[in-house]
Protein backbone atom coordinates (compact mmCIF):
# COMPACT_ATOMS: atom_id res chain seq x y z
CA UNK A 1 0.00 0.00 0.00
CA UNK A 2 1.02 3.70 -0.86
CA UNK A 3 -0.53 7.45 -0.94
CA UNK A 4 -1.51 7.99 -4.34
CA UNK A 5 0.18 11.29 -6.25
CA UNK A 6 -0.89 12.05 -8.88
CA UNK A 7 -0.97 14.64 -12.36
CA UNK A 8 -3.13 14.93 -14.74
CA UNK A 9 -2.90 17.05 -17.70
CA UNK A 10 -5.89 18.65 -19.01
CA UNK A 11 -7.74 20.43 -21.49
CA UNK A 12 -9.58 24.06 -20.14
CA UNK A 13 -12.86 22.60 -19.97
CA UNK A 14 -15.49 22.79 -17.05
CA UNK A 15 -16.32 20.08 -15.05
CA UNK A 16 -13.34 17.83 -15.21
CA UNK A 17 -12.26 18.69 -11.59
CA UNK A 18 -15.74 17.65 -10.72
CA UNK A 19 -15.62 14.58 -12.62
CA UNK A 20 -12.11 13.61 -11.43
CA UNK A 21 -13.06 13.60 -7.76
CA UNK A 22 -16.20 11.89 -8.05
CA UNK A 23 -14.59 9.04 -9.85
CA UNK A 24 -12.38 9.20 -6.53
CA UNK A 25 -15.58 9.52 -4.10
CA UNK A 26 -16.94 6.48 -6.02
CA UNK A 27 -14.06 4.22 -5.20
CA UNK A 28 -13.97 5.34 -1.48
CA UNK A 29 -10.23 7.07 -2.16
CA UNK A 30 -10.03 9.60 0.72
CA UNK A 31 -8.27 12.54 -0.90
CA UNK A 32 -5.76 14.61 1.16
CA UNK A 33 -4.93 17.10 -1.10
CA UNK A 34 -5.97 18.56 -4.52
CA UNK A 35 -3.87 21.49 -6.56
CA UNK A 36 -5.40 23.10 -9.45
CA UNK A 37 -3.44 25.27 -12.01
CA UNK A 38 -4.49 25.99 -15.60
CA UNK A 39 -4.20 22.56 -17.42
CA UNK A 40 -3.29 20.50 -14.28
CA UNK A 41 -5.04 19.10 -11.49
CA UNK A 42 -2.19 17.42 -8.73
CA UNK A 43 -3.99 14.94 -6.24
CA UNK A 44 -2.71 13.45 -2.78
CA UNK A 45 -5.13 10.31 -1.24
CA UNK A 46 -5.08 8.06 1.32
CA UNK A 47 -2.51 4.96 1.50
CA UNK A 48 -4.36 2.66 -1.54
CA UNK A 49 -3.22 -1.15 -2.86
CA UNK A 50 -1.46 -0.56 -5.71
CA UNK A 51 -3.61 -2.93 -8.34
CA UNK A 52 -6.56 0.28 -7.02
CA UNK A 53 -4.30 3.10 -8.02
CA UNK A 54 -4.07 1.22 -11.08
CA UNK A 55 -7.38 0.92 -12.05
CA UNK A 56 -8.20 4.33 -10.97
CA UNK A 57 -5.39 5.84 -12.88
CA UNK A 58 -7.04 3.83 -16.10
CA UNK A 59 -10.32 5.08 -15.89
CA UNK A 60 -8.86 8.63 -14.81
CA UNK A 61 -7.51 8.57 -18.38
CA UNK A 62 -11.22 8.25 -19.82
CA UNK A 63 -12.72 10.46 -18.50
CA UNK A 64 -13.83 13.42 -21.18
CA UNK A 65 -11.44 15.99 -21.05
CA UNK A 66 -8.37 14.18 -19.21
CA UNK A 67 -5.13 14.36 -21.39
CA UNK A 68 -2.74 12.42 -19.49
CA UNK A 69 -2.04 10.77 -16.25
CA UNK A 70 1.32 9.99 -14.39
CA UNK A 71 2.46 9.61 -11.05
CA UNK A 72 4.57 12.39 -8.90
CA UNK A 73 7.06 12.13 -6.01
CA UNK A 74 5.70 15.19 -4.08
CA UNK A 75 2.89 17.87 -4.97
CA UNK A 76 3.66 21.13 -6.21
CA UNK A 77 3.42 23.00 -3.17
CA UNK A 78 5.54 21.29 -1.04
CA UNK A 79 8.48 21.24 -3.88
CA UNK A 80 8.24 24.80 -4.01
CA UNK A 81 8.22 25.26 -0.45
CA UNK A 82 10.94 22.99 -0.01
CA UNK A 83 13.11 24.20 -2.74
CA UNK A 84 12.82 27.52 -0.88
CA UNK A 85 13.37 26.50 1.96
CA UNK A 86 16.65 25.24 1.28
CA UNK A 87 17.47 28.08 -0.65
CA UNK A 88 17.04 30.43 2.07
CA UNK A 89 18.83 28.40 4.40
CA UNK A 90 21.77 28.29 1.96
CA UNK A 91 22.33 31.88 2.66
CA UNK A 92 24.49 32.95 5.26
CA UNK A 93 22.28 35.90 6.68
CA UNK A 94 19.25 35.90 9.05
CA UNK A 95 16.22 35.92 6.77
CA UNK A 96 12.36 36.07 7.93
CA UNK A 97 9.37 37.13 7.08
CA UNK A 98 6.33 38.70 8.64
CA UNK A 99 3.22 39.38 7.82
CA UNK A 100 0.81 42.17 7.92
CA UNK A 101 0.59 42.11 11.62
CA UNK A 102 4.16 41.76 12.39
CA UNK A 103 4.16 38.34 13.34
CA UNK A 104 6.99 36.12 12.31
CA UNK A 105 5.39 33.34 9.39
CA UNK A 106 8.89 32.16 8.04
CA UNK A 107 12.32 32.03 8.76
CA UNK A 108 15.41 30.07 8.01
CA UNK A 109 17.57 28.42 10.28
CA UNK A 110 20.28 30.94 10.38
CA UNK A 111 17.69 33.71 11.74
CA UNK A 112 16.42 30.63 14.19
CA UNK A 113 19.89 30.36 15.47
CA UNK A 114 20.42 34.37 15.79
CA UNK A 115 16.99 34.96 17.67
CA UNK A 116 15.27 32.18 18.43
CA UNK A 117 11.96 33.07 18.16
CA UNK A 118 9.15 31.02 17.32
CA UNK A 119 6.44 31.24 14.40
CA UNK A 120 3.89 33.78 14.90
CA UNK A 121 5.31 35.50 17.72
CA UNK A 122 5.95 39.67 17.16
CA UNK A 123 8.91 40.41 15.08
CA UNK A 124 9.15 43.16 18.01
CA UNK A 125 10.98 40.60 20.14
CA UNK A 126 13.92 40.66 17.86
CA UNK A 127 14.60 44.02 18.72
CA UNK A 128 16.43 46.08 21.76
CA UNK A 129 15.84 49.43 19.97
CA UNK A 130 12.50 51.30 21.07
CA UNK A 131 12.43 53.30 17.64
CA UNK A 132 12.53 49.76 15.55
CA UNK A 133 9.20 50.24 13.61
CA UNK A 134 10.50 53.64 12.23
CA UNK A 135 13.81 52.01 11.63
CA UNK A 136 12.18 48.98 9.72
CA UNK A 137 9.35 51.90 7.40
CA UNK A 138 12.51 53.57 6.82
CA UNK A 139 14.42 50.92 5.41
CA UNK A 140 11.21 49.40 3.28
CA UNK A 141 10.54 53.14 1.97
CA UNK A 142 13.77 54.81 0.79
CA UNK A 143 14.63 50.46 -0.05
CA UNK A 144 18.38 51.11 2.31
CA UNK A 145 20.27 48.96 5.08
CA UNK A 146 19.65 50.79 8.12
CA UNK A 147 21.47 49.81 11.51
CA UNK A 148 19.36 48.57 14.60
CA UNK A 149 20.09 46.80 17.74
CA UNK A 150 18.78 43.32 17.92
CA UNK A 151 18.58 41.13 20.37
CA UNK A 152 21.78 39.61 19.12
CA UNK A 153 23.70 42.85 18.96
CA UNK A 154 23.38 45.55 16.28
CA UNK A 155 22.82 44.66 12.63
CA UNK A 156 21.87 46.39 9.31
CA UNK A 157 18.51 45.15 8.06
CA UNK A 158 16.89 45.37 4.48
CA UNK A 159 13.42 44.96 4.09
CA UNK A 160 11.18 44.06 1.42
CA UNK A 161 7.49 44.39 0.94
CA UNK A 162 5.73 41.56 -0.07
CA UNK A 163 3.11 42.68 -2.19
CA UNK A 164 0.31 40.78 -3.48
CA UNK A 165 -1.03 41.52 -7.86
CA UNK A 166 -3.16 44.86 -6.68
CA UNK A 167 -0.19 45.88 -5.17
CA UNK A 168 -1.15 45.82 -1.89
CA UNK A 169 1.45 45.00 1.30
CA UNK A 170 0.31 41.82 2.98
CA UNK A 171 3.78 41.82 4.89
CA UNK A 172 7.54 42.18 4.48
CA UNK A 173 10.87 40.09 4.05
CA UNK A 174 13.87 41.10 6.58
CA UNK A 175 17.20 40.56 5.80
CA UNK A 176 19.93 40.79 8.52
CA UNK A 177 23.56 41.67 7.70
CA UNK A 178 26.23 41.27 10.88
CA UNK A 179 28.33 44.48 11.01
CA UNK A 180 31.83 42.21 10.47
CA UNK A 181 30.65 39.62 7.44
CA UNK A 182 29.38 43.46 5.99
CA UNK A 183 32.76 44.44 6.14
CA UNK A 184 34.10 40.87 4.60
CA UNK A 185 32.13 41.13 1.70
CA UNK A 186 32.61 44.78 0.73
CA UNK A 187 28.75 45.48 0.76
CA UNK A 188 27.22 48.20 -0.81
CA UNK A 189 25.22 50.52 1.84
CA UNK A 190 23.85 53.42 -0.55
CA UNK A 191 25.91 53.01 -3.30
CA UNK A 192 29.50 53.50 -1.07
CA UNK A 193 32.18 51.10 -2.11
CA UNK A 194 33.51 49.90 1.31
CA UNK A 195 37.11 51.06 0.79
CA UNK A 196 39.94 52.35 2.84
CA UNK A 197 43.11 53.89 1.93
CA UNK A 198 44.23 51.06 0.71
CA UNK A 199 42.17 52.28 -2.03
CA UNK A 200 43.82 55.61 -2.48
CA UNK A 201 46.18 56.53 -5.56
CA UNK A 202 48.83 58.93 -3.92
CA UNK A 203 52.66 59.29 -5.07
CA UNK A 204 52.63 62.96 -5.00
CA UNK A 205 53.91 64.32 -1.66
CA UNK A 206 51.13 66.69 -0.67
CA UNK A 207 48.16 63.85 -0.85
CA UNK A 208 50.52 61.34 0.71
CA UNK A 209 50.61 64.16 3.47
CA UNK A 210 46.88 64.25 3.02
CA UNK A 211 46.33 61.01 3.64
CA UNK A 212 48.80 60.54 6.29
CA UNK A 213 46.89 63.20 8.23
CA UNK A 214 43.31 61.46 7.27
CA UNK A 215 44.54 58.04 9.08
CA UNK A 216 45.55 60.07 12.46
CA UNK A 217 41.70 61.35 12.10
CA UNK A 218 39.86 58.16 11.64
CA UNK A 219 38.71 57.51 15.39
CA UNK A 220 38.17 61.17 16.39
CA UNK A 221 34.91 62.35 17.63
CA UNK A 222 35.51 65.73 16.97
CA UNK A 223 33.65 66.88 13.21
CA UNK A 224 36.26 66.87 10.31
CA UNK A 225 35.70 69.35 7.14
CA UNK A 226 37.15 68.22 4.08
CA UNK A 227 38.23 71.09 1.39
CA UNK A 228 39.04 71.03 -2.33
CA UNK A 229 37.62 71.60 -5.27
CA UNK A 230 34.79 69.82 -7.35
CA UNK A 231 36.26 66.07 -8.45
CA UNK A 232 39.32 66.01 -6.34
CA UNK A 233 38.22 63.06 -4.25
CA UNK A 234 36.40 64.75 -1.11
CA UNK A 235 33.61 62.01 -1.07
CA UNK A 236 36.57 59.44 -1.81
CA UNK A 237 38.28 60.28 1.13
CA UNK A 238 35.64 60.55 3.66
CA UNK A 239 34.13 57.45 2.84
CA UNK A 240 38.52 56.27 3.54
CA UNK A 241 38.62 57.42 6.83
CA UNK A 242 34.87 56.21 7.58
CA UNK A 243 36.16 52.34 6.54
CA UNK A 244 39.33 52.38 8.03
CA UNK A 245 37.96 54.19 11.58
CA UNK A 246 35.98 52.22 14.58
CA UNK A 247 32.91 52.69 13.04
CA UNK A 248 33.86 50.65 10.04
CA UNK A 249 31.33 48.29 10.65
CA UNK A 250 28.11 50.75 10.92
CA UNK A 251 26.25 52.56 8.19
CA UNK A 252 28.25 55.33 6.11
CA UNK A 253 25.51 58.06 5.04
CA UNK A 254 26.48 60.98 2.43
CA UNK A 255 24.04 63.53 1.18
CA UNK A 256 24.85 66.46 -1.44
CA UNK A 257 23.68 69.48 0.43
CA UNK A 258 23.69 71.44 -2.79
CA UNK A 259 21.25 69.01 -4.40
CA UNK A 260 18.02 69.02 -2.18
CA UNK A 261 15.69 71.36 -2.03
CA UNK A 262 15.92 74.05 0.83
CA UNK A 263 12.39 73.09 2.08
CA UNK A 264 13.46 69.35 2.28
CA UNK A 265 16.95 69.36 3.26
CA UNK A 266 15.81 69.45 7.52
CA UNK A 267 13.39 66.21 7.12
CA UNK A 268 16.49 64.76 5.30
CA UNK A 269 18.42 65.66 7.53
CA UNK A 270 16.35 65.10 11.26
CA UNK A 271 13.44 63.80 9.99
CA UNK A 272 9.94 63.99 10.33
CA UNK A 273 7.44 63.79 12.90
CA UNK A 274 4.02 62.73 11.74
CA UNK A 275 1.44 60.11 12.99
CA UNK A 276 1.27 59.16 9.35
CA UNK A 277 3.62 60.19 6.99
CA UNK A 278 6.68 60.43 9.95
CA UNK A 279 9.88 59.28 9.17
CA UNK A 280 13.16 58.75 10.61
CA UNK A 281 16.25 61.34 9.08
CA UNK A 282 19.98 60.45 8.10
CA UNK A 283 21.02 61.42 11.59
CA UNK A 284 18.61 58.95 13.30
CA UNK A 285 19.53 55.94 10.48
CA UNK A 286 22.61 56.12 10.76
CA UNK A 287 23.24 56.21 14.27
CA UNK A 288 26.56 54.54 15.41
CA UNK A 289 28.27 55.10 11.66
CA UNK A 290 29.22 58.21 9.94
CA UNK A 291 27.25 61.01 8.30
CA UNK A 292 29.45 62.64 5.67
CA UNK A 293 27.31 66.45 4.40
CA UNK A 294 28.64 67.22 1.06
CA UNK A 295 29.10 70.73 -0.35
CA UNK A 296 27.69 71.67 3.77
CA UNK A 297 28.41 75.69 2.72
CA UNK A 298 24.88 75.15 1.38
CA UNK A 299 22.86 74.15 4.17
CA UNK A 300 19.80 76.73 4.75
CA UNK A 301 20.22 79.31 7.58
CA UNK A 302 17.69 77.27 10.08
CA UNK A 303 19.36 74.01 8.79
CA UNK A 304 22.93 75.68 9.67
CA UNK A 305 21.16 76.36 13.18
CA UNK A 306 19.73 72.62 14.03
CA UNK A 307 23.70 71.21 12.96
CA UNK A 308 25.15 73.26 15.78
CA UNK A 309 22.64 72.08 18.22
CA UNK A 310 23.46 68.78 17.07
CA UNK A 311 26.93 68.80 17.60
CA UNK A 312 26.74 71.03 20.59
CA UNK A 313 24.03 68.69 22.41
CA UNK A 314 24.57 65.36 20.83
CA UNK A 315 20.70 65.38 20.01
CA UNK A 316 17.73 66.36 18.09
CA UNK A 317 14.22 66.55 17.41
CA UNK A 318 12.54 65.45 14.14
CA UNK A 319 10.70 68.19 12.49
CA UNK A 320 7.57 69.43 14.02
CA UNK A 321 8.57 66.58 16.76
CA UNK A 322 8.70 67.37 20.81
CA UNK A 323 10.44 63.74 21.24
CA UNK A 324 14.48 63.90 21.90
CA UNK A 325 16.63 62.03 19.40
CA UNK A 326 19.84 60.83 20.65
CA UNK A 327 22.71 59.91 18.62
CA UNK A 328 26.07 59.49 17.85
CA UNK A 329 27.46 59.70 14.66
CA UNK A 330 31.20 61.42 13.23
CA UNK A 331 30.41 63.98 10.98
CA UNK A 332 32.76 64.82 8.00
CA UNK A 333 31.26 68.04 6.52
CA UNK A 334 33.30 69.45 2.74
CA UNK A 335 33.38 72.46 0.26
CA UNK A 336 34.93 73.48 -2.01
CA UNK A 337 36.43 76.77 -0.59
CA UNK A 338 37.35 77.50 3.39
CA UNK A 339 34.10 77.86 5.48
CA UNK A 340 35.37 81.03 6.54
CA UNK A 341 34.97 82.65 3.66
CA UNK A 342 30.87 82.04 3.61
CA UNK A 343 31.10 83.47 7.01
CA UNK A 344 32.73 86.28 5.76
CA UNK A 345 29.77 87.00 3.23
CA UNK A 346 27.61 86.44 5.90
CA UNK A 347 25.77 82.63 4.87
CA UNK A 348 27.56 80.59 7.12
CA UNK A 349 26.65 80.53 10.74
CA UNK A 350 30.06 81.70 12.68
CA UNK A 351 29.67 79.51 15.26
CA UNK A 352 28.70 76.70 12.83
CA UNK A 353 31.85 76.97 11.15
CA UNK A 354 33.88 76.73 14.64
CA UNK A 355 31.98 73.44 15.64
CA UNK A 356 32.66 72.07 12.19
CA UNK A 357 36.49 73.13 11.18
CA UNK A 358 38.01 71.55 14.49
CA UNK A 359 39.70 69.24 12.05
CA UNK A 360 40.05 70.27 8.61
CA UNK A 361 41.82 68.55 5.46
CA UNK A 362 42.90 70.41 1.95
CA UNK A 363 43.15 68.04 -1.20
CA UNK A 364 45.25 69.22 -3.39
CA UNK A 365 43.69 69.74 -6.87
CA UNK A 366 44.96 67.26 -10.02
CA UNK A 367 47.51 70.38 -11.96
CA UNK A 368 49.63 70.48 -7.87
CA UNK A 369 49.84 66.52 -7.87
CA UNK A 370 50.57 65.92 -11.75
CA UNK A 371 53.14 62.94 -11.08
CA UNK A 372 50.25 61.18 -9.72
CA UNK A 373 48.30 61.14 -13.32
CA UNK A 374 50.28 57.66 -14.90
CA UNK A 375 49.09 55.79 -11.62
CA UNK A 376 46.03 57.32 -11.84
CA UNK A 377 45.29 56.38 -15.51
CA UNK A 378 46.46 53.20 -14.69
CA UNK A 379 44.26 52.40 -12.12
CA UNK A 380 40.91 53.89 -14.34
CA UNK A 381 41.80 51.69 -17.04
CA UNK A 382 41.92 48.80 -14.77
CA UNK A 383 38.58 49.71 -13.17
CA UNK A 384 37.13 50.15 -17.03
CA UNK A 385 38.18 46.71 -17.69
CA UNK A 386 37.39 45.00 -14.74
CA UNK A 387 34.15 46.41 -15.17
CA UNK A 388 33.96 44.81 -18.96
CA UNK A 389 35.40 47.17 -20.32
CA UNK A 390 37.94 47.26 -23.17
CA UNK A 391 41.55 46.33 -21.96
CA UNK A 392 43.99 49.16 -22.62
CA UNK A 393 48.07 48.39 -22.79
CA UNK A 394 49.07 51.70 -22.50
CA UNK A 395 48.57 55.28 -24.11
CA UNK A 396 50.69 57.06 -26.46
CA UNK A 397 53.25 59.24 -26.06
CA UNK A 398 51.26 62.70 -27.68
CA UNK A 399 48.04 61.32 -25.54
CA UNK A 400 49.99 61.18 -22.40
CA UNK A 401 51.44 64.59 -23.08
CA UNK A 402 48.28 65.98 -24.11
CA UNK A 403 46.46 64.83 -20.52
CA UNK A 404 49.50 65.61 -18.50
CA UNK A 405 49.44 69.73 -20.17
CA UNK A 406 46.02 70.13 -19.72
CA UNK A 407 45.06 72.22 -16.56
CA UNK A 408 42.09 69.66 -15.37
CA UNK A 409 39.76 72.17 -13.90
CA UNK A 410 37.31 69.21 -13.25
CA UNK A 411 40.38 67.46 -11.54
CA UNK A 412 40.18 63.45 -11.00
CA UNK A 413 36.28 63.05 -11.74
CA UNK A 414 37.12 64.68 -15.15
CA UNK A 415 40.26 62.58 -15.77
CA UNK A 416 37.87 59.71 -14.98
CA UNK A 417 35.37 59.77 -17.55
CA UNK A 418 37.74 61.20 -20.26
CA UNK A 419 39.52 58.32 -20.28
CA UNK A 420 36.16 56.33 -20.15
CA UNK A 421 35.17 58.06 -23.32
CA UNK A 422 38.80 57.55 -24.69
CA UNK A 423 38.66 53.57 -23.87
CA UNK A 424 35.90 53.58 -26.06
CA UNK A 425 36.36 55.15 -29.05
CA UNK A 426 39.78 53.42 -29.06
CA UNK A 427 39.98 51.34 -32.16
CA UNK A 428 42.67 49.25 -30.20
CA UNK A 429 44.49 48.60 -27.06
CA UNK A 430 46.61 51.63 -27.27
CA UNK A 431 44.84 55.13 -26.73
CA UNK A 432 46.26 57.62 -28.95
CA UNK A 433 45.90 61.46 -28.99
CA UNK A 434 42.54 61.66 -31.63
CA UNK A 435 41.16 59.69 -28.85
CA UNK A 436 41.38 62.39 -26.35
CA UNK A 437 38.49 64.86 -26.27
CA UNK A 438 39.40 68.06 -23.77
CA UNK A 439 37.45 71.16 -24.43
CA UNK A 440 39.40 73.80 -24.18
CA UNK A 441 42.79 71.72 -24.41
CA UNK A 442 46.15 73.90 -25.62
CA UNK A 443 49.69 72.73 -25.75
CA UNK A 444 52.52 75.68 -24.68
CA UNK A 445 54.73 74.02 -27.24
CA UNK A 446 54.52 75.41 -30.71
CA UNK A 447 56.64 74.86 -33.80
CA UNK A 448 59.07 77.52 -35.32
CA UNK A 449 58.83 76.58 -38.99
CA UNK A 450 57.99 78.96 -41.34
CA UNK A 451 57.79 81.84 -38.84
CA UNK A 452 59.59 84.83 -38.48
CA UNK A 453 59.84 85.45 -34.82
CA UNK A 454 57.10 88.29 -34.31
CA UNK A 455 55.12 85.26 -35.59
CA UNK A 456 56.35 82.84 -33.43
CA UNK A 457 56.14 85.46 -30.46
CA UNK A 458 52.81 86.26 -31.62
CA UNK A 459 51.52 82.25 -31.42
CA UNK A 460 53.38 81.51 -28.48
CA UNK A 461 51.65 84.50 -26.54
CA UNK A 462 48.37 83.38 -27.97
CA UNK A 463 48.58 79.32 -26.56
CA UNK A 464 50.30 81.21 -23.10
CA UNK A 465 47.18 83.24 -22.82
CA UNK A 466 44.55 80.45 -23.81
CA UNK A 467 46.44 78.00 -21.21
CA UNK A 468 46.42 79.99 -18.57
CA UNK A 469 42.62 82.06 -18.74
CA UNK A 470 41.95 78.59 -18.37
CA UNK A 471 43.04 79.27 -15.09
CA UNK A 472 42.28 82.37 -14.28
CA UNK A 473 38.95 83.08 -16.28
CA UNK A 474 38.73 86.72 -14.83
CA UNK A 475 40.62 89.19 -16.81
CA UNK A 476 41.04 91.25 -14.09
CA UNK A 477 42.85 88.11 -11.72
CA UNK A 478 44.66 86.82 -15.04
CA UNK A 479 46.05 90.81 -15.20
CA UNK A 480 47.20 90.35 -11.58
CA UNK A 481 48.56 87.56 -11.71
CA UNK A 482 51.03 88.75 -14.55
CA UNK A 483 51.54 91.79 -13.12
CA UNK A 484 49.81 93.62 -16.76
CA UNK A 485 47.06 95.76 -16.64
CA UNK A 486 43.32 95.17 -16.67
CA UNK A 487 42.77 96.82 -20.21
CA UNK A 488 45.90 94.95 -21.61
CA UNK A 489 44.79 91.49 -21.08
CA UNK A 490 41.56 92.06 -22.28
CA UNK A 491 42.61 93.89 -25.61
CA UNK A 492 45.15 90.37 -25.87
CA UNK A 493 42.51 87.99 -25.67
CA UNK A 494 40.22 89.76 -28.03
CA UNK A 495 43.13 90.28 -30.19
CA UNK A 496 43.60 86.17 -30.39
CA UNK A 497 39.69 85.52 -30.09
CA UNK A 498 40.03 83.91 -26.79
CA UNK A 499 37.06 82.83 -24.73
CA UNK A 500 36.03 80.40 -22.25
Amino acid sequence: MAIMKIKLTTENKLGVSKDVLSLLSKNDVDVKKVEVESGLIYIETDTLEKILERDIASKMIKIDGVKWVESIQVMPTFERNLFLASLLDAINDPVLAMNNKGQVSFQNDKAKQYFNIAKNKHVKEIFNSPDWSNKINTAASANIAVNINTINGPMLVEVRPIKQHDNKAIGAVLIFHKPENIAARSYLMENADIQDFNSLVAKNMLMKDVINRAEHMCNTQVPLVIYGESGVGKKTLAKAIHHSGNRKNQMFSYIDCALVKPSQIDIELFGLSHPVNGKAGLFEITNGGSVYLQSVQELPQESQSKLLKLIENKFFYRKNGTIKKQVDVKLIASSPLPLKNYVDQNTFNTNLFYALDITHLQIPPLRERRDDIDTLIEYFLTQFELEGGKHIDNLSFDALNKIKSYYWPGNLSQLKNLLFKASLVAKESTIHVNDIDIEGHVHLETSLDNRSLPQAVAEFEKHFLQHWYQKHTSTRKLAAQLGVSHTTIAQKLNKYNISI
